[in-house]
């Protein structure tokens, strides 16, 4: 299951373009990359990131945390070219078996 603010929600739609809801299947990539966020997570709440592709296409950054045994979406934004060749080099390690 799936979570986010309202406000959130509608921010993520105004400054990137997409609302949080359009996103949610990135967690079913195979592929996944996933991350603490340790400079960002505090003593009440761990926060996470990761980079996925959405639909085989575009690929994705996400940062979430997990509440109540669901997935919290907190922002998401089209990975910036750094982070596109950090998911595809480990979808190439995958790939070979390494």
């Amino acid at each position: 299951m799936f979570t986010w603010t309202d406000e959130k929600n509608q921010h993520n739609k105004k400054k990137h373009g997409f609302y949080l809801s359009e996103i949610v299947d990135i967690f079913d990539d195979p592929h996944l990359i996933e991350w603490y966020d340790k400079k960002h997570s505090t003593m009440e709440e761990d926060r996470f990131i990761c980079l996925g592709r959405l639909h085989d296409t575009v690929i994705f950054f996400v940062v979430f945390t997990e509440r109540d045994d669901s997935i919290h979406l907190i922002t998401a934004r089209k990975a910036e070219p750094i982070e596109e060749r950090l998911y595809y080099a480990h979808y190439e390690r995958e790939a070979g078996g390494n």
